[in-house]
């Protein structure tokens, strides 16, 4: 818990989450219909997202023996993650958006402005909320990196069976067990993307995941 308190771990860890909070701001201002609670949203956001991005400066590289934002990556893993975003993106679009859209309408981007405001959200706080941070936090405290993954996966899943308890509408068994296979597996791909080189490939994964709403835009 020493690292935590580091000077060096405080630091980095207050610039990127004041940086995390002001891309959040976009997507806030537009959520909320009281525009005077939009600076208080983004403070609680800057927060949080600073206890999170300590936890990846403090533990992520001294527990799981890789750095979180390398230097130099392989042109192979570049390509890797742009194979993964893309198919990703094409399964996405074809299997996963058509039951998705009726649940969690919120989640689409309508317009190009929209999009903008969701992919910095996603990069700048879902990212960091169900990968870097959590992934730090178990390679803490679990005996391996292989363990802390799949409590990552796990991690995921849970908060995706908590977003499936707000909807209305009536899901079947099949419809669920899906839906979580889905999920499983972008957050299996994140975690490995993750572990290979570090946040920079997440990153363009996510990206390009979220690439795919353009096609909705078309007429």
């Amino acid at each position: 818990m020493r690292s935590l308190a580091e000077p060096a771990v405080l630091l980095r860890a207050a610039l990127a989450g004041a940086l995390s909070a002001l891309a959040c701001y976009p997507r806030l201002a537009n959520w909320t219909q009281r525009k005077d609670d939009v600076w208080f949203l983004v403070a609680v956001m800057g927060w949080a997202a600073f206890v999170m991005w300590a936890a990846v400066f403090a533990w992520h590289e001294r527990h799981g023996g890789t750095k979180a934002f390398p230097k130099r990556m392989p042109v192979n893993l570049w390509l890797s993650a742009l194979g993964l975003g893309l198919a990703g993106a094409l399964l996405s679009f074809y299997f996963g958006d058509p039951t998705l859209r009726p649940l969690a309408p919120t989640d689409f981007p309508r317009n190009p402005s929209q999009w903008i405001d969701h992919v910095l959200f996603n990069l700048a706080l879902e990212q960091l909320f169900l990968c870097f941070a959590p992934f730090a936090f178990f390679v803490r405290l679990l005996p391996g990196v292989k363990q802390a993954a799949i409590a990552v996966v796990l991690f995921g899943l849970l908060v995706f069976a908590l977003k499936l308890r707000t909807s209305a509408a009536a899901l079947t068994w099949d419809l669920v067990l899906s839906l979580a296979f889905f999920r499983a597996l972008a957050s299996a791909v994140t975690v490995w993307l993750y572990l290979q080189g570090g946040v920079w490939l997440v990153w363009l994964f996510a990206l390009l995941l979220q690439c795919r709403h353009w096609f909705a835009f078309a007429p």
